[in-house]
């Protein structure tokens, strides 16, 4: 299972959102806890992986993700040009990109997707599936995907 978060902010804090979905799993830092790298939270069902990408310049590893993801969407000829628009403007938005790794499979991808949408809510991001971006709902509401044709 992986995903990843588009946010139009960096904030590393935000990772407390998933304490709150994954009570009692441990949580391991790369790096500080105010800028890491790399977060984990580990339970008896596997290891849940946070993966921090900003921008350093031009082609670096964050740009060609976003040219890729804009490629993306350029090409989906069932998205109406409405759509099509706000979703290429809120990828060139993005700030910080955060991949989102299950590494069991014994994890539950219910559990993988609560904890990767109530860290993009906490951002007011996006979770790039690799084929849409899903926005999350408020607390206490379902996600949802549009439909493709």
């Amino acid at each position: 299972m992986r995903c990843t978060i588009y946010s139009p902010v960096v904030d590393h804090q935000a990772i407390e959102a998933v304490r709150d979905v994954l009570p009692g799993w441990l949580l391991h830092w790369e790096g500080e806890p105010e800028r890491w790298n790399s977060a984990s939270f580990k339970s008896a069902q596997g290891t849940l992986t946070f993966n921090s990408l900003e921008y350093t310049g031009p082609l670096d590893p964050f740009s060609r993700i976003i040219l890729g993801t804009s490629g993306h969407f350029w090409r989906r000829e069932d998205l109406p040009e409405p759509a099509k628009t706000e979703l290429l403007r809120f990828v060139g938005g993005t700030k910080w990109l955060v991949g989102v790794v299950g590494t069991s499979e014994v994890f539950s991808e219910d559990v993988f997707l609560k904890a990767a949408l109530e860290l993009a809510r906490r951002l007011n991001g996006r979770v790039f599936n690799g084929m849409d971006l899903i926005s999350p709902e408020p607390p206490g509401q379902a996600a949802t995907v549009p439909p493709r044709p």
